[in-house]
């Protein structure tokens, strides 16, 4: 028999059941969606098992696929929900529960056979029918192994998440299977630290990959990161702690013994890689982190507008000109000699104030007069007064403009001119994103201006702590014009709030 018949029919039936994932179900616009969205409700169940949630219930389940289109910016309504629940847990009708059934080509025998599955069961460790409880789902070995395909290709697991599925693995009893699963996570870190040294010499030789790698740039997280490699190390003492009780409990059994030794070895080698490559990247970070304290220059931020990106690419080579008119008012402000507007010089010495005091009584010839510098002291009161009303047309739209200020009252405008940082923070808007991370850090930890203030406004506006974990971030029209507020000229961008994605 040719090759490429070898092992045919066993090929169709692990494929079978993500062929016939979501396959003819009634649900209308969300047809061409629905393996995603199944897909991803298998993750979430497969993750609660792994954390021995049981949380794994219909309803459960049912809550699952409203999220997961949620989260994917798509509309279903009741009734398309309750489809797709029941397209995952059975064929057809309810009261029946059939399986899933798919034809399939058995090489050996030369004839078609039809291959049942299901993608979930119950899990009888969890439910508990005699006492009136409701049916709790795991997914089966043939949705395993639909996650089990996808995480070579895209490499969904992390670390933290291998681990746990050792754990369960060694509690269920599973040594061997659990030995190989660390052969994954083995794999895992020996890539991720050669991605760290590849990085570690390209941000040596080239520090400004910090502003092109935006992922690279963790200096910022360092705590978070540290906490996070900490608690992979409580997993290692778990799973250590746990092949130790194992041992215990089987100590006249020759082939456990064996199996836990080997066990055993693997999970010290695994421990000593990761804790090598838990070291590389604070080792980077700590580089990342003297590289912009010694070289400031190379950080600095990128104005909002480029002309190449804004105009050129985006406008130029996507949509073509109507006129010469465009690219005249487009390039005469390039080379016209009239500047029109001008940075005020308050802006740069805002820091300061400078109180110069003479002596009248005494006159001394070429007397120096004395200058004496005073810190300047910001109202935060009244700079986060202002950007309350900023906050609230995020929360409710997602974005702001400047030039909506024009339409608050007199009284809510005034507040803009208390205080020269309230302006001025909004020029630092004009930067790179900002992940919001502050609610559960201390304000004398925090070095950009924009966190600050989020800070303070999480404190003195509870309401503002649904910002916590989002992303802020600037967007320009190229074809707006700018406008004049109270005799200054701006240029209307927007600021953007866009929601953490689970």
């Amino acid at each position: 028999m040719n090759e490429s018949w070898e092992g045919f029919g066993k090929r169709l039936q692990r494929l079978n059941p993500l062929f016939e994932l979501g396959r003819g179900m009634e649900v209308g616009e969300l047809k061409p969606y629905i393996q995603t969205i199944l897909m991803q409700v298998l993750l979430t169940i497969f993750y609660r098992e792994l954390n021995d949630d049981d949380h794994r219930r219909k309803a459960d389940i049912k809550y699952m696929v409203q999220d997961s289109i949620k989260q994917m910016r798509l509309l279903a309504d009741e009734k398309q929900i309750e489809r797709i629940t029941s397209g995952l847990l059975y064929q057809g009708k309810e009261e029946y529960s059939r399986p899933f059934e798919a034809f399939y080509y058995d090489e050996i025998k030369q004839s078609w056979e039809t291959q049942t599955f299901r993608y979930v069961a119950m899990d009888e460790l969890y439910t508990n029918l005699e006492m009136g409880g409701s049916i709790v789902y795991k997914l089966t070995d043939v949705a395993q192994e639909m996650i089990f395909m996808s995480r070579e290709m895209a490499e969904e697991f992390s670390i933290t998440i291998e681990q746990l599925y050792s754990m369960q693995l060694i509690k269920n009893g599973n040594f061997r299977k659990a030995t190989r699963n660390l052969d994954h996570l083995i794999s895992r870190v020996n890539r991720l630290m050669a991605n760290e040294f590849t990085f570690q010499k390209e941000m040596i030789n080239n520090p400004k990959i910090l502003l092109i790698e935006e992922e690279w740039q963790r200096a910022d997280n360092r705590v978070e990161i540290e906490k996070q490699f900490e608690e992979e190390k409580n997993h290692f003492r778990t799973i250590t702690s746990m092949i130790e009780k194992t041992k215990r409990r089987n100590e006249e059994d020759d082939y456990i013994q064996k199996e836990l030794i080997l066990l055993q070895e693997k999970i010290g080698h695994t421990r000593q890689l990761h804790d090598r490559f838990a070291k590389l990247v604070i080792q980077n970070i700590s580089y990342e982190m003297k590289l912009k304290a010694e070289n400031p220059s190379l950080f600095w931020e990128n104005s909002l507008v480029s002309f190449r990106e804004h105009f050129y690419e985006n406008w130029f080579l996507r949509e073509g000109v109507q006129g010469f008119n465009e690219i005249e008012r487009v390039l005469s402000p390039l080379f016209s000699p009239k500047n029109e507007f001008i940075l005020p010089l308050d802006w740069i010495w805002g820091e300061q104030e400078l109180n110069e005091t003479l002596n009248a009584d005494i006159v001394i010839e070429d007397e120096v007069e004395e200058s004496i510098t005073r810190q300047r002291v910001t109202n935060w009161d009244s700079v986060i007064k202002a950007w309350s009303y900023v906050f609230q047309f995020l929360q409710t739209s997602g974005e702001f403009s400047l030039a909506d200020l024009e339409e608050l009252p007199l009284e809510v405008q005034d507040l803009w001119f208390e205080e020269s940082e309230t302006i001025d923070l909004w020029m630092m808007f004009d930067k790179k994103p900002l992940k919001v991370q502050v609610l559960h850090r201390k304000e004398d930890t925090l070095s950009d201006e924009r966190e600050i203030l989020l800070y303070k406004l999480m404190m003195e506006y509870p309401q503002f702590q649904v910002f916590e974990g989002s992303k802020i971030f600037t967007s320009f029209d190229h074809r707006a014009e700018p406008f004049t507020w109270y005799r200054m000229k701006i240029t209307p961008f927007k600021i953007c709030v866009q929601e953490e994605k689970v």
